[in-house]
């Protein structure tokens, strides 16, 4: 049978409920991998990173997952010195495969961990996974240049679109500010420029 993985800065958890929306349905479901480099990126603390909602920006091929940096050192910054807890879950045939994501499953039934893992520092151990050959860390002076460009016009369009420059408080606001600090004065600047 195979192991499913679930990566969380909560401790004690006795039951994984579905509580999350799978893609394009209806359906509340809870989501697991099968691969425990890639839960390892789940295990998300939204006040040491100044964000409740997770910001992960790695994929799966191949059985490797590849995590890509959006600004420099941005694997540090979101992971080091953060503990955690890997749950391991028996799939015993109420998972299902999700569709075009690759070693991505869910259940519409409660989730029962038969075993955790603790994770003293997600950051060390991410390094520990990368060196086995697990992880392919693609890191901020690496990434191609017209790619970083299209990443941040991304982040940009969000960024006003969403008019958080009016609501310097929200949580987004204060993570793009503190994260993406270059692109975040450069759309102040041309609001100032340019106030309608």
């Amino acid at each position: 049978m195979k192991t499913l993985y679930h990566g969380t800065i909560r401790k004690d958890i006795e039951a994984l409920y579905p509580v999350s929306k799978l893609h394009n349905t209806d359906k509340k479901v809870v989501y697991l991998t099968g691969n425990i480099a890639y839960a390892l990126f789940y295990i998300w603390d939204g006040k040491h990173n100044k964000k409740q909602g997770k910001y992960v920006t790695c994929s799966l091929k191949d059985g490797i997952v590849y995590y890509e940096e959006l600004f420099p050192n941005m694997l540090e910054a979101f992971y080091k010195g953060v503990k955690g807890y890997v749950y391991e879950i028996e799939n015993d045939n109420s998972f299902f495969e999700v569709l075009e994501n690759e070693d991505m499953w869910y259940s519409e039934k409660t989730a029962y961990p038969n075993n955790v893992i603790y994770i003293s520092d997600v950051y060390e151990e991410i390094l520990k996974h990368e060196q086995k050959g697990q992880i392919k860390i693609i890191r901020f002076n690496d990434v191609k240049p017209e790619r970083i460009q299209s990443l941040n016009e991304h982040i940009k369009n969000k960024i006003i679109a969403n008019k958080l420059l009016d609501k310097p408080d929200s949580e987004d606001s204060i993570f793009y500010s503190i994260y993406f600090t270059d692109l975040w004065e450069e759309i102040k600047k041309e609001t100032i420029k340019s106030p309608n």
